[in-house]
């Protein structure tokens, strides 16, 4: 009889994720071309603009052309003189750790503490009112510069000239509603359902209403305070994770429990279907875990938070996956391994590790050696349940919950190092 492999020990909890690196004292260099890409591009630009006013006068020089570019495409030329700038604050920025420092903790670090102290859905609010001011004025400078107007006037004329093209602009959408409308529609009808949403106002669990758990109860209280004042935690060092996994078989609590915590805390509760994420075609429930994040992001903009429940999360695995129809199995005398396991369920309520211990506990010792072929199963390769990137996005969804978020800081700050 062989000795048995050692087996690495099971970690009790998730590790602290650890300090992370001190920020950068300079700017990171840029390559060459994001350097000269837009100066590139303004430069082409000028051009199609000087070839198109010879080309409507052949008479006129090239150089009384390109004069008079520089008089009415004066907005390029400011455009052109930003983009040096920029370019100047970025060489600034990568060779001067004082000049980075100023701008990125001073300047825009003083702002995100400033907008930090107002209530989230009003900056989302304001943000948004800024972004459609923002798109209109573009709109503006482009139309003035197409219909050869001034500003002011460029969108009281819009009305005017979009109605004289207005049939040839309902053919085309027409076509473009009977070609592409048909399969939007198919993949929106396709990501509704399977989430639930449920009010403030309409939970009334609270933690008295959870009996005969009270030692993980204790542990889910400890969690509000995750909710209600995450910043007195991280400010003293501390590290908030992103969420729980209650684990157990069904009827011990565990959805009751996140009901209480949405109760308690004030908070809308989301509740995840087990079905929401099995997708007919490929694609579909990647669709759904963004439209579901997207929900949850403007819930807890407006409530300060939320909670969100998925019911039987390893459903989203492989064990979400429809049947194969069996795979192949080597021979083996003495019948199936797993025939010898205690069913605990079916180990359906084990985690791969735990499971791995039972098996080789059970397992070890009840196989002679040699009695025959190992066996090889082969799972099924199909689509179905969670697979097909699901899960995958899942994780990517929550994990990217803590990036910076809206157009200042994703767009704007980066601008400026």
């Amino acid at each position: 009889m062989s000795s048995a492999p050692p087996i690495a020990p099971v970690p009790e909890a998730l590790d602290h994720p650890g300090s992370k690196e001190a920020p950068r004292a300079t700017r990171k260099k840029l390559v060459l071309w994001d350097r000269v890409k837009f100066l590139v591009l303004f430069a082409v630009l000028f051009a199609i603009f000087v070839w198109t006013d010879v080309a409507s006068n052949p008479i006129l020089p090239v150089v009384d052309a390109v004069e008079r570019q520089f008089e009415a495409k004066w907005w390029l030329l400011v455009l052109t003189g930003i983009e040096l700038v920029r370019q100047a604050h970025y060489l600034l920025s990568e060779r001067s750790s004082r000049w980075h420092g100023f701008w990125s903790d001073k300047v825009f670090g003083g702002l995100s503490r400033r907008t930090g102290a107002w209530n989230p859905w009003t900056r989302y609010r304001l943000g948004r009112v800024a972004r459609i001011v923002f798109l209109i004025l573009v709109i503006d400078l482009v139309l003035a510069a197409a219909f050869d107007l001034s500003p002011t006037l460029a969108l009281v004329e819009a009305p005017a000239r979009v109605f004289t093209y207005l049939p040839i602009v309902l053919q085309v959408a027409l076509s473009m509603v009977a070609l592409i409308g048909q399969f939007a529609l198919l993949f929106w009808f396709l990501t509704r359902g399977g989430v639930d949403v449920y009010m403030p106002d309409d939970i009334e669990t609270r933690f008295t209403d959870v009996w005969g758990q009270d030692a993980v109860l204790d542990k889910v209280k400890e969690n509000v305070v995750f909710l209600e004042d995450p910043e007195s935690i991280e400010e003293k060092g501390g590290y908030v994770p992103a969420g729980i996994l209650l684990w157990g078989p069904p009827g011990t609590g565990k959805t009751l429990m996140a009901e209480a915590v949405a109760g308690e805390t004030g908070k809308p509760f989301v509740f995840v279907d087990p079905g929401a994420f099995i997708q007919m075609f490929m694609g579909v429930g990647v669709l759904k875990v963004k439209g579901l994040f997207r929900k949850l992001r403007k819930l807890a903009l407006r409530h300060g938070g939320v909670i969100v429940f998925f019911d039987e999360a390893d459903a989203l695995g492989n064990r979400g996956m429809q049947p194969a129809g069996g795979g192949f199995t080597g021979a083996s005398p003495s019948g199936s391994p797993f025939d010898v396991v205690p069913a605990c369920n079916g180990l359906g309520y084990l985690s791969s590790s735990g499971a791995a211990h039972v098996q080789h506990a059970e397992l070890f010792g009840a196989l002679p050696a040699g009695n025959g072929t190992d066996p090889i199963i082969m799972g099924g390769m199909n689509g179905g349940g969670g697979g097909m990137g699901t899960l995958q996005a899942l994780l990517t969804e929550i994990s990217g919950l803590k990036k910076p978020r809206g157009f200042v800081n994703r767009h704007v700050r980066r601008l400026f190092g």
